[in-house]
C-alpha cells in the first residue's frame, strides 16, 4: 500500500487489580495491554525492598492491633473469609490491564463492624485462599497484595473507631468517622498499588490520578457497599444473604458497562485490520507500530495511560485507508497529484472515525498528525515541530520504520541498515530528531 511520498512513509495490584495479558495476535485492548507492559522479568531489587516494607507495615499494624481481635466472632470469622473469597473472585475491569475485585467491599465493612485485627486477618486470608490455594499466582504477588489490603483495611478501622460514636453503626450519625474512613482505605489502597506500579514506569503521579479516573465510579462505590454490608449485618448475620446479589446487579451493570466499551474497542481494531488485509504488503503492519510505539513509549517513561492512549491510536492509524480505492493502494507505479491527494485524506478520515468512539478522544489528534513533518511540510494540517502531538510524532517514525522495512507494490522491502539511514537523514525535516534516535536505541538493539 502506498504511504507518504519519499522515503517517509505488577505488579497487578490490590485488592484486585489484575494483569490480564492475551497471546500474539489478539485484537484491541489486549494487544495495547501487550505493547504497553512491561515484559514479565524478575523483579528489582528496589521492587523488592518495597514490597518487604509493605509487608513490614502491615506485620506491625497486625501486632499492634492484635488486641482488639473480638473474641467469640469465629463464625463471623469464617463468614467474612468466604465472602472475601468470593470478592476477589468477582473483578470489573476498568483499564486495559486492570480491575477492581469487588473483595473491597467485604474488607472495607469488616473494618467497620470488627475492628483493625479482625479486618487485616479477612484481606489476608481472601487474598491467600483466592490467589495462592485456587488461582496459583506468584507467591511475590500475593505477599504484596496481602499486605496492602491488610494495610488498608486495618488503618481504615483504626480511623473509624477513633472517630465513630459509641454503640451500633448508625449510617446518619457515624457519617463523618465511615467517610474517613472509607478516604484513608481507598488513598492507601490506591497509593501502595500505583507505587509498586511506577517501579516500572516512574511516574506516580500521573499512574495516581489515571487509576482514579478510570476506575473512579466502580471502585469508589466499593466503600458505600461496604458500610451498607456492615449495617445491614449488625442487625442480622443472614442478612448478608442479600449482600451477593445486590453485589451481582452491581457488577453486572459495571461488567456490561466495560464489555461495551472492549467490544466498542475490538470492532474499531479489527476495522483497522481489515484495511492491512487487503492486501499481503500491509499485513500486521498496525500491529508492529504498536509494539514500536510501546517500546518508544517505555524509554520516554510516558505514563501508563498515556502510552495506552498512543498505542491504541497506533494500532488504527491507517483506519481512515478504509475508504481509499484499492487500486490506488497497490499501484505499483508512481502516483498523480489526484491520487495523492486521495492518500492524504486518510488521516484525517481516520481520525473523524475513531474520534466517534470517547476512548481516543485524545488518540484521534495523533492519528490525524501522524503524517504531518517537522518542517511544516506534511498532512493534513501542515503542523510543524513540537506542534505536532507527542503521540502523533512517535508514530510517525514508527510506521515510517516499518514500512520502508516491508515490501510494498511499488519496492521491495529496505534492509533496517538503509531504513536506519533514511530515518536519520530525515530527522529534522521528516521526522522528530530526537525520536529518531530514542526509536533506534530502543527498538533496533
Amino acid at each position: 500500500m502506498h504511504d507518504a511520498p519519499g522515503p517517509g512513509l505488577t505488579l497487578a495490584a490490590v485488592a484486585g487489580s489484575r494483569v490480564d495479558r492475551g497471546p500474539d495476535g489478539e485484537p484491541a485492548a489486549e494487544a495495547v495491554a501487550r505493547a504497553v507492559t512491561p515484559s514479565r522479568s524478575p523483579i528489582s531489587p528496589a521492587l523488592a525492598c518495597y514490597i518487604t516494607l509493605v509487608f513490614a507495615g502491615a506485620a506491625l499494624l497486625l501486632a499492634a492491633t492484635l488486641h482488639t481481635f473480638p473474641t467469640g466472632h469465629g463464625s463471623d470469622l469464617i463468614l467474612f473469609l468466604a465472602l472475601s473469597v468470593l470478592g476477589e473472585r468477582w473483578a470489573v475491569a476498568v483499564r486495559f490491564d486492570e480491575a477492581v475485585s469487588i473483595s473491597l467491599t467485604v474488607s472495607f465493612a469488616a473494618a467497620l463492624l470488627f475492628g483493625p485485627a479482625f479486618a487485616s486477618i479477612v484481606a489476608i486470608g481472601g487474598v491467600l485462599i483466592s490467589d495462592l490455594v485456587i488461582s496459583r499466582t506468584h507467591w511475590t504477588r500475593v505477599l504484596f497484595n496481602c499486605s496492602q489490603l491488610s494495610l488498608s483495611s486495618g488503618l481504615a478501622a483504626v480511623v473509624y473507631e477513633r472517630l465513630a460514636q459509641p454503640g451500633p453503626i448508625d449510617l446518619g450519625r457515624d457519617t463523618p468517622a465511615i467517610v474517613a474512613a472509607a478516604i484513608v482505605f481507598l488513598l492507601v489502597n490506591d497509593t501502595l498499588v500505583t507505587l509498586a506500579m511506577s517501579f516500572s514506569w516512574h511516574t506516580f503521579w500521573h499512574e495516581w490520578t489515571a487509576s482514579f479516573r478510570e476506575a473512579g465510579i466502580p471502585y469508589i462505590s466499593m466503600a458505600p457497599l461496604g458500610a451498607l454490608l456492615a449495617f445491614a449485618y449488625q442487625d442480622g448475620r443472614w442478612n448478608v444473604l442479600y449482600f451477593p446479589l445486590l453485589v451481582l446487579v452491581i457488577y453486572n451493570g459495571f461488567k456490561l458497562y466495560a464489555n461495551l466499551q472492549n467490544e466498542t474497542d475490538r470492532a474499531l481494531v479489527l476495522l483497522a485490520d481489515t484495511v492491512d488485509k487487503r492486501d499481503r504488503y500491509t499485513y500486521a503492519h498496525s500491529q508492529r507500530v504498536a509494539e514500536y510505539v510501546g517500546e518508544i513509549a517505555r524509554a520516554l517513561d510516558l505514563g501508563r495511560k498515556e502510552s495506552e492512549e498512543i498505542v491504541s491510536a497506533a494500532r488504527v492509524h491507517d483506519l481512515g485507508k478504509i475508504a481509499t480505492d484499492n487500486r490506488i493502494l497497490f499501484k505499483k507505479a508512481g502516483l498523480t497529484d489526484e491520487e495523492l491527494a486521495a492518500i492524504h485524506v486518510h488521516p484525517a478520515d481516520g481520525s473523524e472515525l475513531a474520534g466517534q468512539f470517547s476512548m481516543y478522544s485524545k488518540g484521534r489528534e495523533y492519528i490525524r498528525h501522524h503524517h504531518e513533518r517537522w518542517d511544516g511540510c506534511g498532512y493534513p494540517d501542515g503542523l510543524a515541530g513540537h506542534r505536532i502531538p507527542l503521540g502523533a510524532r512517535i508514530i510517525a517514525v514508527a510506521d515510517a520504520y516499518d514500512a520502508m522495512t516491508s515490501d510494498r507494490p511499488y519496492r521491495a522491502a529496505l534492509s533496517p541498515e538503509i531504513a536506519i539511514a533514511e530515518l536519520r537523514l530525515g530527522a529534522g525535516r521528516q521526522f522528530d530528531p530526537d525520536l529518531v534516535e530514542t526509536f533506534i536505541a530502543a527498538c533496533l538493539k
